[in-house]
């Protein structure tokens, strides 16, 4: 016997998640345990040990005693067959058991595929899992697995194989169930990935489309400029207005001759030369102060405008001084003082109707910006939320593959089974269980089956023998009949059952010692239940007072073959067969029943039948035929007191039918059987009788 032992770290093994010792419950520990037994003992396993190690006794050359033993390794020359032999490649193991491997799985009925599988007790896996015992050692990391063996090289072998198996499967198995998570979050965050660039592709394209840089900004200007934009444009719309009403009030005061001047054709052309003009220049100065400052080229062009209109001025002004020589006015103001400031109203009026102009157009451009960026809000919010939702979705896939590498790390630390006791190479033999078993065989064969013997025998409720017939019952057993005898048991039937017959008769010729006034004696054969055997041993019975010289008479309701030397009579059963009172109502005329010495009456089971009660006061006896093999019941008790009082106090007697031989030999003595020395000798010492003699002489 050899032993191993592993250091598994499940209950109380370090993690790298949490930087201390991981807890477990008791139930998952427990869990844990069962899961690493169950590995071990696996049948996949179990046969890549066996195969292991048969693969490595196929390299050897020749026995060798740390591996195999002389004689177990010229056994397994022996039953190798040839085209396995072959598959060995010298010096490459993991070549021979991969030839191996496939050559057990090409069929189910190739050699080491048979090998592996059935009863080999080195290599089959059936043999190596009866041998191997896994255990946890107390509470504590470590497991602890024993093998039994013939062969000490083997027992060390298969130990040490079954340790490089199992601690590969179980780290596979572990590895494999953390890589499955992180290729699962590897694929979600690259569909995440995938997501989310598309949702951002979305939103700069929506903003390519629509010149957005930063909506909420341009938003929050546009908003600006359009309130600064609305105090501008009612300043000037306030000029203009103040502008008017002055050039009214100028007007008024002029003649009708000096109002046709001022608005002749030239000075018309010169004042819608100054308003066009002055609406380009309003044009580029509202520009210029809602988008910023313009360009060198635009400043140049301005600067253009604003002399154009200076000359314009000029002109309009020297125009009007041509127009106008009044040196004053009706109500006593000058001329010039009045022209002056009309020319300045007017021009002040141009101005002001050109930017109003202006102000209407870039309004219109507002209301069509604010068309324009307000539903686009909307969707700019939809597209953010979208990326919001791509981006946490990517960023918690992401924490989740980090969390899934932690702990595939933890887990490979952990999977790392430490071997801390090699499987040792045994030196000294395991104590026989000899001993041990033959307690166990002598309690199995010998105690067992006599406390059950005992114990059936307790529980059987069975008549069987005399004391419990009459312990029972109430009456005396007047004699036995054995059952029915199997004729390989080497009796001498014919002797045991005359001899029974010879007891029978002795004990009736007792009861009724001789024949008186010359009536015949009238004996009643009755029994409780059918087939208690009344109608046969009758029959046996009137054969053997036959030999005795004696006649008989047999009324009995059934039909029976004809007996020697005695005379049967049947009698039919009428519907008012209870109420007879005598025997002879039955009999024949034709028959004298003072001929006969004795008067046999069989009435049918009285349990299950009507009968005349008065004839067993006719009688002179009765006997009950008992069957020895059935259980005495209430019914049966209860059947014999109607009968027991009608007898005033003269009781049946019992002939014991079907009775077991040992039983018989309490009348018979010993049955005469061909026994040998030895079987007589047991016999006498089971019966206290040490010294007895077969005879005197």
């Amino acid at each position: 016997m050899s032993q191993t032992k592993i250091y598994t770290g499940i209950a109380t093994g370090s993690s790298i998640v949490s930087l201390e010792e991981s807890k477990f419950d008791l139930f998952g520990t427990r869990t844990a345990f069962d899961n690493l037994i169950n590995l071990i003992k696996s049948k996949t396993t179990i046969e890549e040990v066996g195969l292991r190690l048969f693969t490595e006794h196929m390299m050897l050359d020749e026995a060798k005693p740390d591996a195999i033993l002389r004689s177990h390794y010229s056994d397994l020359m022996k039953i190798v067959p040839d085209e396995v032999k072959q598959l060995v490649v010298k010096g490459n193991f993991d070549k021979t058991y991969q030839n191996f491997i496939e050559y057990k799985d090409k069929d189910h009925t190739n050699f080491i595929y048979e090998l592996i599988n059935l009863n080999h007790r080195h290599y089959s896996t059936k043999k190596i899992l009866s041998k191997i015992k896994v255990s946890r050692v107390q509470s504590s990391d470590m497991i602890e697995i024993r093998y039994d063996s013939d062969d000490p090289g083997i027992c060390s072998g298969t130990l040490r194989i079954l340790n490089e198996v199992f601690v590969k499967v179980y780290s596979q198995i572990k590895v494999n169930q953390s890589d499955a998570v992180v290729r699962y979050f590897e694929k979600e965050i690259e569909f995440a990935k995938f997501s989310l660039n598309n949702a951002e592709e979305e939103l700069v394209s929506f903003n390519r489309t629509h010149n957005i840089i930063n909506y909420y900004e341009q938003t929050k200007h546009i908003a600006s400029e359009k309130e600064h934009f609305d105090l501008m444009y009612t300043e000037i719309l306030m000029n203009h207005v103040a502008s008017e009403s002055v050039l009214v009030v100028l007007e008024n005061k002029m003649s009708e001759s000096e109002k046709r001047r001022i608005n002749s054709d030239k000075m018309l052309a010169l004042r819608d030369s100054l308003a066009k003009i002055n609406y380009q220049i309003s044009m580029k100065v509202s520009r210029s102060e809602i988008f910023g400052e313009l360009t060198d080229e635009e400043n140049n062009r301005l600067n253009t405008l604003r002399n154009k209109a200076g000359q314009l001025t000029e002109n309009l002004r020297k125009n009007v001084e041509t127009q106008f020589n009044l040196d004053n006015s009706i109500e006593g103001f000058t001329g010039n003082s009045i022209l002056e400031q009309w020319l300045q109203k007017m021009i002040e009026f141009e101005s002001s109707r050109a930017q109003l102009e202006v102000g209407k157009q870039i309004n219109q451009e507002f209301e069509e910006l604010f068309e324009k960026f307000a539903p686009l809000g909307a969707t700019m919010k939809r597209l953010e939320r979208k990326i919001d939702v791509a981006e946490r979705k990517y960023l918690s896939m992401l924490n989740s593959l980090n969390t899934a590498k932690l702990k595939q790390q933890n887990i490979e630390l952990n999977s790392n089974l430490k071997i801390v006791a090699e499987p040792f190479f045994p030196i000294i033999a395991e104590p026989s269980k000899r001993k041990f078993l033959v307690a166990i065989a002598f309690m199995i064969g010998g105690i067992i089956p006599a406390f059950i013997i005992l114990a059936l025998e307790f529980m059987d409720s069975s008549i069987k023998t005399i004391r419990r017939a009459e312990d029972k019952t109430g009456l005396k057993v007047a004699a036995m009949f054995p059952k029915n005898l199997n004729k390989k048991d080497k009796l001498d039937h014919d002797f045991i059952n005359g001899r029974s017959l010879d007891v029978i008769a002795r004990r009736i010729s007792l009861l009724n010692p001789e024949k008186k006034n010359g009536v015949p004696h009238k004996i009643m054969v009755y029994s409780n239940l059918k087939g208690e055997g009344k109608t046969y041993l009758s029959g046996l019975l009137f054969e053997k007072f036959y030999q005795f010289g004696l006649k008989t008479l047999f009324v009995t309701p059934d039909e029976v073959e004809p007996i020697p030397g005695c005379i049967n009579m049947n009698y039919n059963i009428t519907p008012n067969f209870n109420q007879l009172e005598r025997i002879e109502d039955v009999i024949d005329k034709s028959i004298d029943i003072n001929e006969f010495d004795y008067v046999f009456v069989e009435v049918p089971s009285i349990i299950t039948n009507a009968y005349p009660l008065k004839w067993f006061k006719e009688v002179d006896n009765s006997l009950l035929v008992l069957r020895a093999n059935r259980a005495w019941t209430e019914a049966d008790s209860n059947a014999l007191k109607d009968i027991e009082t009608i007898r005033e106090g003269k009781q049946s007697q019992i002939i014991l039918n079907g009775v077991e031989l040992t039983e018989m030999e309490s009348i018979l003595g010993d049955l005469p059987k061909k026994r040998s020395w030895f079987r007589r000798g047991i016999k006498n010492v089971l019966r206290l009788r040490f010294f007895t003699n077969a005879n005197i002489l």
